[in-house]
């Protein structure tokens, strides 16, 4: 059972992590397709949006067609995995006995795949950011800065940027 608090504390600090990097990336999202967004936030984060849950992020972006279906599909399968492991797997599947291995291995499987998915989407939209915002080539690519980040979410997870491991 060690090794299962272990997996779910990683887990949920690596859900956590992903999270306080979507909020601002979807707000850098926002101010490049909303008129008048930067203008009414100060180009600051705006005021709650650390509230808003990941599901209404998703939401948000499927309504709009900003978002591929693929990565769609995975962001929804994470948050329910995340979901359940967080604060639905004692109701579902009670509490591992010490020494039921298959209990113990099923909740560790779940905690190990939330936080690998908590993991790559991190390193997925924040390598897509630190490459097309990075400061000196977004000032001398303006145009083409500003359809990266207003493609983020239909185009990070194909270019799968990942020079800042």
């Amino acid at each position: 059972m060690e090794q299962a608090y272990a997996a779910i504390g990683r887990a949920v600090i690596f859900a956590q992590l992903f999270e306080t990097a979507l909020v601002p990336i979807f707000e850098l999202f926002k101010m490049q397709t909303e008129p008048g967004y930067r203008e009414k936030t100060g180009g600051y984060i705006s005021a709650g949006a650390f509230k808003v849950p990941i599901t209404n992020i998703v939401k948000a972006l499927s309504a709009t067609g900003d978002i591929a279906p693929d990565l769609e599909t995975r962001l929804t399968a994470y948050i329910a995995d995340r979901h359940t492991l967080i604060h639905r797997w004692v109701q579902i599947h009670g509490l591992p006995a010490e020494d039921d291995v298959a209990a113990i291995g099923a909740i560790l499987e779940l905690a190990n795949r939330v936080e690998n998915e908590a993991k790559d989407l991190t390193q997925l939209l924040v390598g897509y950011v630190v490459k097309y915002a990075e400061p000196e080539w977004a000032s001398t690519n303006m145009e083409e800065y500003k359809a990266r980040m207003a493609e983020i979410f239909r185009r990070a997870h194909i270019d799968n940027v990942k020079q800042w491991q």
